[in-house]
């Protein structure tokens, strides 16, 4: 949106500037936030296209920051990379120093993943993800995978974490239907965050 007035003390912004920000309440004609949660909106972006972006980019930054922890050089499952979760998810991956491994769901979108650099890139559609990971890691798996997809991907994800791996779910189609997930996996001292 666009500010029309700012806080005391608050000099990074003024009125007139337009932003991208975080705030409860903000589906009104005016909302109120802390300038922290407030970023000015780079001008080539439309207001819809920089309207994805702070909760897309949260809710990355949450999963691998404060909930997984990961660190340089662990391997990363991004499930369903082309969503805005997921570009998202490779750039802070990138930024961290992971291994980035991803799924998408079509050809063209599995290309434009090894167009941003991605290289290890899996078909999302099907549950042969998982094998081939493990073919490529050596029968290791990864370290965190990031899911969105429900159903036996979830379980099938769970398998190729290696042990004291980190399970970040953002879907919730299947904590909604109340499904069930064999334990088996987590003899691997594992971590489910949804």
């Amino acid at each position: 949106g666009v500010i029309s007035a700012v806080g005391q003390g608050v000099t990074a912004f003024a009125p007139g500037d337009e932003v991208v920000a975080i705030a409860f309440d903000s589906l009104a004609s005016h909302a109120v936030t802390d300038a922290r949660l407030v970023v000015k909106k780079p001008a080539f972006m439309s207001f819809e296209q920089a309207a994805g972006l702070p909760i897309a980019y949260l809710t990355a930054y949450y999963a691998f920051h404060y909930q997984g922890h990961l660190q340089a050089g662990e391997r990363v499952l991004i499930r369903a990379a082309t969503g805005g979760v997921g570009l998202a998810a490779i750039q802070l991956a990138k930024r961290l120093g992971a291994d980035i491994y991803a799924t998408a769901g079509s050809p063209e979108k599995r290309a434009y993943l090894a167009n941003l650099g991605v290289q290890h890139i899996m078909d999302s559609r099907s549950l042969a993800f998982a094998d081939e990971i493990l073919r490529e890691t050596g029968g290791e798996g990864v370290d965190m995978v990031l899911n969105s997809l429900a159903g036996a991907a979830i379980t099938r994800g769970l398998e190729i974490l290696k042990p004291y791996g980190r399970f970040m779910e953002i879907g919730k189609r299947d904590i909604y239907a109340n499904n069930k997930i064999g334990l088996v996996a987590f003899q691997k001292n594992l971590s489910f965050f949804a």
